[in-house]
């Protein structure tokens, strides 16, 4: 017999394929009674789907801002760190290589039914948050936006064309009404991710329990997921609207109305209300892989009910990701016939002086030259690691003059 709810089995009439159809709208039910502002919130599921194709936005543009001092001048092709930087400073050490104690793993049912993945990316999202200098609720916002970045990107194949291989990416831009303004996150298949949001420096009061206010901060809009590889004609780009706010909510939507996948996610944050540091931050993500049966849907709801806790939950008590991923699938994996996944996520920044040369000769050059004239020098600044490049005459006109050749 199986061991689904009254409550799931009157939704979904006892039926294999509307279960399945159901599935993230009844864990939203289930799951939300104990969740928190730092915690799991699960989406309801809709049928429709709107995915659309087209060509992505400058990414140039969301990289880099702003105006630059001349701290930084044109001494390589990529920002580079010493050890013993990193280390004096302890701002950009968790850049260098994956913290310890941050992992992804990922699992897939026996039956092939379902697949399972966990992520515990406290060191990281700690390290982009401290770095950004966020306020608490612009952490949680941040955190929770790269957390499922993380969860959507890893199982991705490499692109490869002529020999040459390229990975396949993920972008999640979040444009709101409320005072964040923009929430983005941009992953790979190989675990590296960066994010940032417009407006770091909100603060909020609590919302109605005592929780940071993230659905208030991102407010209501419109969510934009890109998958890009870099051998594609062209990405594959999802548009729907912000449903909550709380981002892991709006992410399960678009999975099942977008890509028509029934998931549920959890995604958390913990942010210390002394120091306003993350304590805690991970998630996890279940989906229903195309004829999944009733017996397996209801054995994954079990498992859900039994965590009994939100995701930051499971991590501040010492829970690691292989033992959330191994609770999701419990009953599933009996036999093991696929090969469980790890790899360790990093937070990174791929800023440097060739791209910051492309977006300065995306602008008009007149402008350009005449800011510089009033200025001095002319300052640009990258969104995820904030660090500044300053260009004055010589670097200006080797930014348009290097744009010249490259169209040539």
């Amino acid at each position: 017999a199986s061991s689904a709810s009254p409550v799931f089995r009157d939704i979904t009439g006892g039926t294999a394929q509307k279960s399945r159809m159901m599935f993230a709208k009844f864990l939203a039910f289930v799951v939300l009674g104990y969740a928190s502002a730092f915690s799991p919130t699960l989406s309801p599921v809709s049928p429709l789907s709107h995915l659309r194709h087209g060509k992505p936005a400058l990414t140039c543009s969301k990289e880099f801002s702003g105006r630059i001092s001349p701290r930084l001048r044109r001494g390589g092709m990529r920002l580079r760190m010493s050890e013993e930087e990193a280390n004096k400073e302890d701002q950009f050490g968790f850049m260098l290589a994956p913290v310890d104690g941050d992992e992804f793993v990922g699992m897939v049912a026996d039956n092939g039914e379902a697949t399972f993945k966990a992520i515990v990316a406290t060191g990281l999202v700690r390290g982009a948050t401290s770095m950004q200098k966020t306020s608490p609720v612009a952490s949680a916002a941040l955190g929770r936006a790269m957390i499922c970045t993380l969860l959507l990107s890893q199982g991705k194949k490499e692109g490869e064309m002529y020999g040459e291989k390229g990975r396949e990416t993920i972008q999640l831009d979040f444009r709101g009404d409320g005072p964040l303004t923009q929430v983005f996150a941009l992953g790979d298949s190989a675990g590296e991710v960066r994010g940032y949001v417009a407006q770091p420096k909100v603060h909020l009061p609590l919302n109605e329990v005592g929780k940071l206010d993230v659905a208030k901060a991102v407010g209501k809009g419109f969510i934009t997921v890109v998958r890009n590889n870099p051998f594609w004609q062209q990405p594959y780009t999802g548009i729907t609207s912000i449903v909550s706010g709380e981002i892991a909510e709006d992410i399960a939507h678009y999975l099942t109305e977008s890509e028509q996948t029934p998931s549920a996610l959890g995604a958390g944050v913990l942010v210390s209300a002394d120091s306003e540091i993350v304590t805690a931050a991970g998630g996890w993500l279940v989906q229903m892989l195309p004829g999944a049966s009733e017996e397996t849907i209801a054995q994954v709801e079990k498992n859900i009910m039994a965590l009994n806790a939100s995701p930051t939950q499971l991590i501040s008590s010492g829970k690691t990701a292989h033992e959330i991923c191994a609770a999701l699938s419990a009953g599933l994996r009996d036999e093991e016939k696929i090969e469980t996944y790890s790899m360790r996520p990093r937070f990174t920044c791929k800023c440097n002086i060739d791209k910051v040369y492309r977006t300065i000769a995306l602008l008009p050059r007149a402008e350009m030259e005449e800011t510089l004239a009033q200025e001095g020098e002319i300052e640009v600044k990258c969104e995820f690691c904030k660090r500044t490049y300053s260009l004055k005459g010589p670097e200006l006109a080797e930014a348009y003059e290097s744009s010249s050749t490259d169209d040539a």
